[in-house]
């Protein structure tokens, strides 16, 4: 498997004949890493061939597979699940989940590829009760109106799932006590800062915007504000705002499970509060929140009057009147 980290920013450094390397490596073998991993996967079957197993395969995000997994805990209800997922985070996530027999990672190929679904498809199919691939291979699959979690459980010929599932270890949310006793914290706000420029900009609020946000949160609610910067281009954290610590996601969620309340975008962290059941206030751009948003009682959102305008266009004054209702109702 991968090694487990949070990794810095996204410069490229000095070396740029490195990066260009690594550009042509990704895209010659980022995708096809499933081809190393089907014989260990056939072994493995062939070894426990007695024992009727489901394999899923979701490569996902973070939000994919939080929502994901108490469909997941159906399926494991009827017989044992043998789970192929991408590197890190996503393997971590699956690791810490107890209805996993077994996780096959890093686990990736090209969705929209149809030659690659089909020789999974007929590889595993003889050793496993079920395959499910569910990667989304239909670029167009929002326009149906239905929640991604919706169209993964129709998949797997189970209900819709009302809210997402994270699951944190005693180790995890011991290092989370400890890092929020150091750092002097009594009931805190959790924020993600995360602006991204050269991709995904459709749903990414502008910096500003956030340090707007944080002098608004200062003026009107008096918590203290931890932001976390993990995947931003855009790492400026002002004072007297408290920088995340860099951790693991699974030590990130459990310090997200002792905020008072919680703010992000349509992120995996996001996702991540929703199901634990935090106060949520979810700024959602890009995608209407129909088809991805976070799943949860205590979720408020604040939509864009038009799925992919200008992120811009929703402001901090918005965000902050909804953090101050969240908290007043909880």
């Amino acid at each position: 498997m991968e090694t487990e980290g949070r990794a810095g920013g996204p410069g490229l450094g000095p070396w740029p004949d490195q990066h260009i390397h690594r550009g042509l490596s990704r895209r010659l073998l980022f995708r096809r890493r499933f081809l190393l991993q089907l014989p260990r996967i056939v072994a493995h079957r062939l070894r426990d061939r007695h024992r009727p197993a489901t394999f899923v395969s979701m490569m996902g995000g973070v939000g994919d597979l939080v929502n994901f997994f108490p469909t997941l805990a159906a399926l494991a209800r009827i017989r044992p699940v043998e789970m192929a997922t991408g590197g890190y985070p996503a393997a971590a996530l699956v690791r810490n989940n107890p209805h996993v027999s077994r996780i096959f990672s890093p686990f990736l190929y090209k969705p929209h590829r149809e030659s690659h679904r089909r020789l999974i498809t007929r590889v595993l199919s003889p050793l496993y009760e079920r395959v499910l691939l569910l990667e989304l291979h239909d670029r167009n699959w929002w326009r149906a109106g239905r929640h991604i979690s919706e169209v993964y459980a129709a998949a797997c010929g189970c209900p819709a799932p009302q809210r997402g599932a994270v699951y944190l270890s005693q180790e995890n949310r011991r290092k989370a006590a400890a890092w929020v006793e150091e750092a002097g914290l009594g009931g805190f706000i959790f924020v993600t800062q995360l602006v991204r420029l050269r991709r995904a900009r459709f749903r990414s609020w502008p910096l500003r915007h956030y340090h707007a946000l944080y002098r608004l949160l200062q003026d009107r609610v008096g918590l203290p504000v931890v932001v976390d910067t993990f995947g931003s281009e855009a790492v400026d954290v002002p004072a007297p705002c408290m920088r995340a610590p860099a951790v693991d996601i699974m030590t990130m969620a459990a310090i997200i499970e002792r905020a008072r309340l919680f703010i992000g975008t349509d992120s995996g962290l996001t996702h991540v509060a929703a199901a634990l059941g935090r106060p949520t206030v979810a700024v959602h751009l890009g995608y209407p929140p129909e088809n991805s948003g976070p799943l949860g009682d205590n979720v408020t959102l604040v939509r864009q009057r038009v799925p992919f305008s200008e992120p811009a266009e929703t402001s901090p004054e918005e965000v902050a009147e909804a953090v101050v209702s969240a908290l007043a109702g909880f």
